[in-house]
């Protein structure tokens, strides 16, 4: 078949729905939805019915085919369930290739399997459906709640770029068609991830604050008890995908203090990448507080390849442990900073 363009004098410049699909993918994303996410959330229950609600004047696009809500709520029945089990419902912009219009849908679950698959045809036939929300139904409901409503749909800014709600609905999942290198912010969090061609999964590459972390105090021979008063408190964020920044402070306590046997090691919140095998993973930074002096004591924060916990290391070669590098008693702390390669 000779090449051909469009829209063409040839032709008139006639377009039709399957040329025109090609056009709107290639201006933008393949579906999502516009603007904000909860102003109001498009998609929601209200304890009014066995039905889910569609916000008004909402608007989005799948396969460059614009939908409209309309100007005034509209309603979506859910099928009733008594099966014994819960089922999951996906709620879906759905655009059809039969009659080239973008419809809310209802897609059904099975009772006890979790959600439901959307379809996503490719081609210039069958349907192309974005996911917009997951509905739980409850054995004999006679209502969907609030509750019951899990808004997990893509949204697109008016800079292009792509965004979903929260990563705990597992939003992510329903991103469409995700390729290696796309990026999309969490608008919970205002963190960034990217898709990883390792593994075609996403990775968090910008990180707009810090994690808390509750680090774990073991020694080599017998752990330490911290007692009462203690702390063992971290914080961590991931950059550029494999990137962790990790700092923490563990304290004894005033009294029911155990100060355990062998070198000190603290946990890790993600396990140190196994890249580096001729020396250690990464060298960060502790103080170490002897609080009846006080007198404080300098040393290096290390991590191993492929490792779990962190060491510390005191001047030309001590380590941190129950007896260096002092004997450790109530209100001692040490706080470390390292930076080091995840897996």
């Amino acid at each position: 078949m000779a090449e051909s363009s469009w829209p063409s004098p040839s032709n008139s410049r006639v377009v039709d729905d399957a040329q025109y699909e090609k056009i709107g993918i290639s201006l933008g994303p393949a579906a999502a939805v516009y603007g904000d996410f909860t102003n109001p959330q498009l998609v929601y229950g209200d304890s009014t019915g066995l039905q889910i609600k569609v916000a008004a004047d909402r608007y989005a696009v799948v396969r460059g085919h614009a939908w409209w809500s309309g100007s005034s709520i509209f309603t979506k029945a859910i099928a009733s369930n008594s099966s014994g089990s819960t089922r999951i419902d996906l709620v879906v912009l759905r655009l059809s290739r039969t009659t080239w219009d973008v419809t809310v849908q209802i897609v059904q679950g099975t009772p006890g399997a979790g959600a439901p698959s959307s379809t996503k045809d490719l081609g210039t036939t069958g349907v192309y459906e974005l996911v917009l929300a997951q509905v739980s139904v409850a054995n004999n409901a006679s209502t969907i709640t609030a509750a019951n409503v899990t808004y997990v749909a893509t949204h697109v800014g008016s800079d292009g770029g792509l965004r979903v709600p929260n990563t705990s609905s597992n939003a992510l999942a329903y991103v469409p068609q995700p390729y290696p290198g796309m990026r999309v912010c969490v608008d919970a969090t205002a963190d960034v991830y990217m898709r990883n061609a390792a593994n075609n999964g996403w990775v968090i590459i910008a990180q707009a604050g810090m994690t808390a972390y509750v680090p774990t105090l073991t020694a080599a021979t017998t752990n330490p008890v911290l007692g009462t008063g203690g702390v063992a408190e971290a914080e961590y964020a991931v950059f550029n995908g494999k990137m962790c920044n990790y700092r923490g402070t563990f304290k004894f306590g005033s009294s029911g203090i155990n100060v355990g046997s062998g070198q000190y090691l603290i946990s890790l919140p993600f396990q140190a990448n196994a890249s580096l095998t001729a020396g250690s993973n990464a060298v960060g930074s502790f103080l170490a507080r002897d609080s009846s002096g006080p007198t404080y004591t300098a040393g290096s924060t290390f991590i191993n390849s492929a490792e779990t916990r962190a060491s510390f290391i005191i001047g030309s070669g001590g380590l941190v442990a129950h007896n260096a590098p002092f004997a450790w008693a109530i209100n001692d702390s040490l706080t470390w900073e390292i930076t080091y390669a995840i897996a």
